[in-house]
Order: C-alpha cells, then sequence, then structure tokens
C-alpha cells in the first residue's frame, strides 16, 4: 500500500521534475556549446526532452514511457495536409521576399526543391521527432488524462515556449530585445498551439512532427 501511494504521488509530479531536467539539462548544454564556433548547429538540444523523459519517468520512476509517445499510425488526410499545407506557405512565403526584397528565390531548379522536400520528409522529420514524441506526446497525454484540450494545449505551449529561451538570448542579437524577444516566444506559442491542434485532431505525432520541421526548414532556407 505504502509502494502504491509513493508511486501514485510520483506519477502526480512526475510532468514538473521531467519539465525541470529537460531546462536544466538544456540550459548547461546551451552554456557549453558557446564555447564552439558553430555551437547552433549542433542538434543535441532536440534530444534532450526524450533523455529527460528516460532518466526521470522510465528509470526514476519506473513509468511505461512507450505508450505515451502517441507513435500510432495517423490519419491521411490529417498526414497529407501536414505535409503540404506547411510547404506551400513556406513557398508562398519565399516567393513574397523574392519579389519584394531578396534576389534569389528558396530553389533555382525543380531538383533542388524536390531535394529539399525529399530532406524534410526524412532525415529533418526524424530528427523532429526526438522532441515531438515529448511536448505532443508524452506530455500532452498527461496532461489530456486530467485537463481540457486548450488547457493542455496552453501549458504545452508555455513550457515548450520558454525552452526556446537559451536560443533566443544567445543566438538571436536583437536591436530592441525587450520587444524581440517577447515576439519571438509569442510567435512560438502560436505555433505549440497550432501543433497541438494537429495532434488532438490527427490522434498521432507523425503529422505534427512532418508540420513543424517543414514549417522550419522553408522559413530557414
Amino acid at each position: 500500500m505504502v509502494c502504491f501511494l509513493r508511486r501514485k504521488l510520483m506519477k502526480n509530479y512526475v510532468l514538473l521534475r521531467t519539465m525541470f531536467c529537460i531546462y536544466s539539462l538544456t540550459v548547461l548544454t546551451h552554456y557549453f556549446l558557446t564555447f564552439l564556433e558553430h555551437g547552433r548547429a549542433f542538434f543535441v538540444t532536440m534530444i534532450i526532452p526524450l533523455l529527460s523523459v528516460i532518466i526521470v519517468q522510465k528509470i526514476f520512476t519506473k513509468l511505461p514511457i512507450l505508450s505515451t509517445f502517441s507513435f500510432t499510425k495517423p490519419k491521411w488526410s490529417w498526414l497529407l495536409a501536414s505535409i503540404f499545407i506547411p510547404f506551400l506557405l513556406g513557398l508562398l512565403l519565399h516567393s513574397y521576399f523574392y519579389l519584394t526584397h531578396h534576389p534569389s528565390f528558396l530553389t533555382i531548379t525543380p531538383s533542388q526543391l524536390s531535394m529539399l522536400l525529399l530532406i524534410g520528409l526524412t532525415i529533418s522529420t526524424g530528427l523532429a521527432l526526438l522532441e515531438v514524441v515529448v511536448w505532443r506526446g508524452n506530455f500532452h497525454v498527461y496532461l489530456r488524462q486530467r485537463y481540457s484540450f486548450w488547457s493542455t494545449a496552453t501549458l504545452t505551449g508555455v513550457g515548450w515556449s520558454l525552452w526556446h529561451l537559451p536560443i533566443v538570448v544567445l543566438y538571436k542579437p536583437y536591436m530592441m530585445p525587450a520587444v524581440g524577444i517577447p515576439a519571438y516566444l509569442l510567435l512560438l506559442f502560436v505555433l505549440s498551439i497550432v501543433l497541438s491542434i494537429i495532434r488532438e485532431v490527427g490522434q498521432s505525432i507523425v503529422p505534427v512532427a512532418i508540420s513543424w520541421n517543414d514549417e522550419c526548414l522553408l522559413l530557414r532556407g
């Protein structure tokens, strides 16, 4: 009975413990990356949420974690939408910049466009899954057991946005940090709400990973 109560208590605070581990490891990792010339180019921070879940929930709390990752077969309609909608939005955005500001487009030849899409649907999506299985899988599952969708989306959005704070502070030299940093975090929060909607309706993290990766890939291109 004592063991049961102890395990239930640990389960109640498992997300807080996991979040603390994520933030701590993230701050330490970014601190050491600042000593490298191209520290931000290393994608080690993307695996920190998954590593934290394994440490806190699997090793210390002894909870099952695979079932919380929501790595299930997605609905075809949402899978196709997650591929083409961000891709088309990215093309429209780059077309606007091409016509108004920049001398060159995102891609020059159809082969470059095909390669960009191929990388986005394979390697980059695989990297995005390392992050998505926690924020849109593990956290979403635990929070939805107690809260409504919008409460879950809000809590996840706040946690996910603040997780990017070291990137904003260390790698984005805003002219007006008091305006730029809150604006960037607000943008991430809005994107998080959109990704949570895709996760909830699509009932899988696969469309979320593709959507988030396509947006990042095209916006950076």
